[in-house]
């Protein structure tokens, strides 16, 4: 007996008709031909599921697929997540235009083991059967499967059953286990309803583990989904793990609300794509294609229409490999490294396969030297590489660290620790930037503050929201704000209240401005609660500088801007609110003509002064009169 089970996925390949689902039928007893038009024509059509329980105790999840040309993207769904792949080649025909398809499928995913079973040897002699045999060697040269065991089988007088089974045995112990640790992936093959039960979904669980109770997205829908029970080869278990055969009932979710090709995950935790970057290898006898050529693009149990977009060359004939960009008519699930095929628009056959480098990058321009270069780090970069370079790319705005920990796909936690607390990468407010592009806002905030003073030197700052708008279209206003901090405690800028200017809090006047200054001072000082407006005083004291020194002086304090056009002292409008908090000592109401007795104004100056009081909150009005404010409270 196996000291552990394993998880493992075995999936058929092979031409129509040549015995997939008789030899499934043989090694598990199981017909996957649940359908009633399959069982009238007598081929496959939709994926067929059983359960292969090995002598060692190992339990192997099988996936029989169809055979016709017809339902290619069918086998291409039940192709996803296959772990080890069992090619069957009928001996009386050899091999056969599915064969050639359905291997380079095989291989372009990325299966990693597999053997060849030679079927129906029961029709012929052993010289056809092993010409079979040696004929399906010769196809799989150059792929996974070259060197693969080679086993002729009957499944009607089972001779080579057992042989069959030994080889799968061997290759099973061999198997690596896919990670249970990272976000649940269940790309969906099938969904149905059963009364009482609800939608149930079925499919490989890629990634991660799943277990009743859990929320999960329905992607790329969107949609949140509770578990309400999940199974593993029609047995109720308390988790599915990565690697497993999974049905997963879904509470609160129509049979048309799922459907094959959305995948069940981690809410939040994967890519829902509209464009591709993707390095891309052309099969053996493919048709060239050419820049915007229209394909299918497979991945997982999902299809969808894509334009290829050329980035390094002009075509793409049958063995090349390149760099493009795929931009798809409807979204797809992708994370960084995924494998996918690629089929022509029309007639559709298999072309090509790839590997995801970026599943959420920016639309590219073709044969541009830093997008080339940019794409090379992401696909053979080391963690250190992707993680710096993906900050990089994000200009002083930097990144979220949670999408920049989806971006890097397998860039270790680890290595962002280490990037972290080398200095390389520093957070700021929640996201994070290399040190290069925290230095670059630091100077550009110097640059762009130091621009306005010499453009508005009476402007005693620029607004924050200015500023940020000049420095980067989405900048975060928190990593604006802890730059001015941290500029700001380096003494490097000032701030009052949204304002921030370069330097200390006091604006150095010239000496005419200050005499402006002093005599506008003097001038209001002198006339107490009945200033003259403010077209007086330009009129009065002149000055090409008269309305932007205003300004200023009203910003920091110097003078008060009752209105727009009156100005007072500052003492004097300290003298009048004391007055007031006075008159509430005793009394609890204000009237107008209590005020202007009480201050010694006209109804012009009184009614602007008692409408600033209000705004402040020393006074509060209540129909004609006033209360005491807030501030006095």
């Amino acid at each position: 007996m196996a000291d552990q089970a394993k998880h493992v996925i075995l999936g058929t390949a092979g031409h129509i008709d040549h015995g997939k689902t008789e030899l499934i039928k043989a090694l598990t007893g199981v017909d996957t031909d649940r359908l009633r038009e399959e069982k009238d024509r007598g081929i496959s059509i939709e994926l067929g599921f059983a359960r292969l329980d090995l002598p060692s105790g190992n339990s192997v999840g099988v996936v029989d697929v169809p055979g016709h040309e017809r339902f290619v993207r069918t086998m291409l769904a039940g192709a996803a997540g296959v772990d080890i792949v069992l090619l069957v080649v009928a001996a009386d025909e050899g091999v056969m235009p599915q064969t050639r398809e359905h291997m380079d499928i095989v291989d372009l995913l990325g299966v990693r083991a597999g053997l060849i079973a030679i079927t129906k040897t029961d029709l012929v002699d052993r010289d056809q059967a092993e010409f079979a045999g040696e004929e399906a060697r010769e196809l799989v040269e150059g792929t996974v499967l070259e060197g693969a065991p080679v086993v002729l089988v009957s499944s009607v007088t089972r001779d080579g059953l057992d042989e069959l089974t030994a080889e799968l045995e061997t290759l099973v112990a061999a198997a690596a286990e896919r990670s249970s640790s990272g976000p649940a992936r269940l790309p969906v093959d099938r969904v149905f309803t059963l009364e009482g039960h609800g939608t149930i979904v079925t499919g490989t669980l890629w990634s991660g583990s799943i277990a009743p109770g859990d929320k999960l997205e329905i992607y790329p829908r969107g949609e949140i989904a509770r578990v309400r029970g999940v199974q593993v080869h029609d047995q109720a278990v308390e988790r599915a793990e990565a690697g497993q055969r999974t049905a997963v009932g879904l509470a609160g979710v129509p049979k048309d609300g799922i459907d094959r090709g959305d995948t069940l995950g981690k809410p939040g935790a994967l890519h829902s794509c509209s464009m591709l970057d993707v390095r891309l290898r052309m099969v053996r006898g493919a048709r060239t294609i050419t820049n915007r050529a229209r394909v299918h693009v497979h991945l997982g149990t999902a299809e969808a229409l894509a334009r290829v977009i050329l980035l390094e060359s002009e075509t793409l004939r049958a063995g090349d490999e390149s760099l493009v960009q795929l931009r798809l008519e409807t979204p797809l699930v992708a994370e960084k490294d995924d494998l996918l095929v690629v089929r022509s628009y029309s007639p559709m056959l298999t072309i090509a396969g790839g590997r995801v480098i970026d599943p959420a990058p920016r639309r590219h321009k073709r044969m541009k030297e830093d997008v080339l270069e940019s794409l090379e780090v992401l696909e053979s970069g080391g963690a250190d590489d992707v993680l710096l370079h993906l900050v990089g790319a994000a200009g002083i705005e930097g990144m979220g660290e949670a999408d920049l920990r989806l971006e890097a796909g397998g860039a270790s936690a680890d290595a962002l620790s280490a990037l972290l607390d080398g200095g390389q990468l520093v957070k700021v407010a929640g996201r994070v930037l290399t040190a290069e592009q925290r230095d670059a806002l630091h100077e550009r905030v110097r640059e762009l503050l130091t621009a306005f003073a010499d453009g508005a030197p009476l402007e005693w700052g620029m607004s924050a929201e200015e500023l940020r708008g000049k420095l980067a279209r989405n900048l975060d206003r928190g990593v604006l704000d802890a730059a001015l901090r941290s500029l700001e405690e380096a003494g490097e800028v000032s701030r009052r209240g949204d304002l921030v200017r370069l330097g200390g809090a006091e604006v150095e006047l010239s000496d005419a401005q200050s005499r402006l200054a002093a005599e506008l001072d003097d001038r209001l000082k002198s006339a107490g609660v009945n200033p003259p407006l403010l077209d007086e005083l330009r009129d009065e004291l002149g000055g090409k500088d008269f309305d932007a020194l205003v300004k200023l002086l009203a910003e920091s304090g110097r003078l008060v801007k009752v209105t727009t056009t009156m100005l007072y002292h500052p003492d004097v409008v300290d003298d009048v609110r004391g007055k007031i908090v006075a008159h509430f000592e005793s009394e609890d109401q204000l009237t107008v003509p209590i005020f202007k007795d009480m201050v010694g104004v006209t109804r012009k100056y009184a009614i602007p002064l008692l409408e600033y009081f209000d705004g402040e909150g020393t006074t509060m009005r209540s129909g004609n009169v006033r209360l005491k404010g807030r501030r006095q409270r």
